[in-house]
């Protein structure tokens, strides 16, 4: 009989869930069934150009939260890809397919990649013993410079806890923004969160920090810059009701790190204690808006300037069966010209994110359009936890990684998204998780990083490897 009633539990949640997204949003599903391949990816829109190794990587399964990484970015002007590993190394190559050079950087795992604005130089972050900001030379990858985030954040090698900069940004006067964070886990079950954010100028000097004289004590790991520098935002994200300091969720500083122009707290709904922003924010180049998303579904737009909502919306919600809370993750957010982009991620358990859950969230594993003015405009659904989303002009790359329900690897690829249209424009499949995207600014050229994957039945399928595509020349 107790079957009987969750598995009608179970059909009535699908039911009801679905027919909330289809009366509140208009959502109707776009995923797609992919059954050939042109040139390497499924419309020939694009053709794949390379497949390159990225050296060994450790193999994990589906019961992981965390899972490989790799960092990809396209120079300002589309004619090189830089490439990070998990084994620390960084790889140039020229957007034909050959490589230009390869360097190890760091004593730990790389955790961030940029190119600064005039190309001329690759900027890593690594989570190592120092904790350190690398930049290199485009021509020939040697060390121009770097900086540490040890002195600050401190580490404790015992404990394994290391600094890391985990993020990195630019403005287009060529100034470097770096947030740096250190986690600890006490015995205790006590989260420690240490962090800073840095300015660099593009020669390495430090121009400024926030804040100025002590650590943020709360998860920071992601910042969003306006085009001029101007204004610098980011969130926070805390996994238990201890005492903060730096207690607001949503931050805007002035551009030297100096000043906070506004702040906002969100009210938690159940049942989560508290609201967390994990991969957020970001803001627009003119510096007028500034998109977010909590990891509990809701998606909200700001003034930049006073910080004033404008409109939230919930494109996932928590629904409790037979007693236990399971939801879509909230994950990153884009501002592309008018339009606010937002994704969802993979459908948990609340009480225990390592056991199944007995219904899929009808809006997890998506992408959601909305215009400035929160009206839904599309929406995309690919069937795995987009790990990573890189825009261009009119098109987006998304990384399709693991179902962590269905474990069904057909969903893993590289996705190529019209915007606002959110229509496949081109799929690349790959075997193992797609953990990475990127995107040239102009759309000529995309590309991912496949991770391996253990089965269930121990089974390792993938490979942790580059794909570097290009679009097809069409007379």
């Amino acid at each position: 009989m107790q079957k009987f009633f969750t598995t009608g539990l179970a059909i009535l949640f699908i039911s009801t869930l679905g027919l909330l997204a289809v009366q509140i949003f208009g959502i109707q599903s776009s995923q797609v069934s992919f059954s050939r391949q042109q040139n390497g990816t499924q419309t020939g829109a694009y053709v794949k150009v390379l497949e390159a190794g990225l050296g060994q990587t450790e193999v994990f399964n589906y019961q992981r939260m965390g899972f490989n990484k790799g960092f990809i970015r396209f120079s300002p002007d589309g004619r090189f890809l830089a490439a990070g590993s998990e084994a620390g190394e960084v790889l140039l190559y020229d957007t034909r397919g050959s490589l230009i050079w390869r360097n190890t950087v760091g004593l730990g795992k790389l955790s961030a990649l940029e190119f600064t604005p005039d190309g001329r130089a690759v900027l890593v972050g690594d989570t190592s013993q120092q904790g350190c900001l690398f930049s290199l030379d485009v021509t020939d990858g040697k060390e121009l410079w770097r900086q540490a985030s040890v002195n600050e954040l401190g580490v404790d090698i015992r404990e394994k806890t290391f600094p890391g900069m985990v993020a990195i940004r630019t403005d287009s006067a060529g100034m470097i923004y770096a947030v740096a964070q250190r986690y600890i886990k006490h015995p205790d079950g006590r989260n420690q969160y240490v962090g800073r954010i840095y300015k660099y100028t593009h020669d390495g000097r430090k121009a400024g920090a926030f804040p100025s004289d002590q650590n943020l004590d709360c998860w920071v790991s992601w910042l969003g810059v306006d085009d001029d520098g101007g204004r610098v935002v980011f969130s926070t994200a805390n996994f238990d009701m201890a005492k903060y300091t730096y207690d607001q969720n949503v931050y805007c500083l002035d551009g030297t790190l100096q000043t906070v122009l506004w702040s906002r707290y969100l009210d938690a709904i159940q049942p989560y204690p508290n609201v967390t922003m994990r991969t957020g924010l970001e803001i627009s180049g003119n510096g007028g808006y500034v998109a977010g998303i909590a990891s509990d579904g809701r998606c909200f737009l700001f003034d930049g300037e006073q910080g004033e909502e404008l409109w939230r919306r919930s494109i996932t919600q928590p629904q409790k069966i037979a007693g236990v809370y399971i939801n879509s993750t909230g994950n990153f957010s884009q501002i592309v010209g008018e339009y606010a982009i937002f994704t969802t991620g993979n459908t948990y358990n609340r009480a225990n994110w390592q056991l199944p859950t007995p219904v899929e969230n009808p809006n997890s594993n998506s992408l959601f359009v909305f215009d400035l003015q929160g009206n839904l405009v599309n929406n995309y659904k690919i069937g795995g936890m987009i790990e990573q989303i890189s825009t261009g002009k009119h098109q987006a790359a998304l990384a399709g990684g693991r179902n962590v329900r269905s474990k069904d690897p057909s969903v893993h690829g590289l996705y190529i998204v019209a915007i606002p249209e959110a229509r496949l424009v081109d799929y690349a499949a790959t075997t193992g998780p797609c953990v990475a995207a990127a995107i040239s600014a102009d759309g000529r050229y995309a590309a991912g990083i496949e991770a391996p994957i253990q089965l269930d039945d121990g089974q390792i399928i993938g490979e942790y490897k580059l794909i570097l595509l290009a679009k097809q020349n069409r007379q």
